[in-house]
């Protein structure tokens, strides 16, 4: 269906949300530090961008959300954080990021999340070649 990047480094939680998005018909790609994951963001068939704030290497935390969002202005980027404060999300919104994903998770939420940031690029795309 989509391939989608997911920056994680709690083991567990990538278990979980690889399982969900594969059993969905996701392809994943998985990077576990800040470092990796954005060096994967440059792959351009990558269509949304799943990320925990709280990750090892550089950039991390807010720095890679934004260098993220610099590489990839055209990818959707999910926030994903166990204790987002509301200075973090303000940061994000700032940036244009709307969506998060609070831990723990349930998998209808990461679908719901999932078919509507898909949907709204399709549109986006299918506009862009009518034009």
């Amino acid at each position: 269906m989509a391939k989608i990047l997911l920056i994680e480094d709690d083991q567990s939680v990538q278990r979980y949300i690889v399982r969900i998005l594969e059993m969905i018909g996701h392809e994943v790609m998985l990077a576990e530090d800040g470092t990796k994951g954005y060096e994967l963001a440059s792959d351009n068939e990558l269509k949304v961008i799943l990320t925990d704030l709280s990750m090892p290497g550089e950039p991390s935390e807010m720095e890679l959300v934004r260098k993220l969002h610099e590489l990839r202005p055209d990818c959707p980027i999910v926030v994903v954080s166990g204790h987002p404060t509301q200075e973090r999300l303000e940061e994000c919104e700032e940036l244009g990021i709307k969506d998060f994903l609070t831990k723990p998770f349930e998998m209808s939420f990461i679908q719901a999340v999932l078919d509507r940031l898909l949907n709204e690029r399709a549109s986006k795309h299918e506009n862009m070649e009518q034009s």
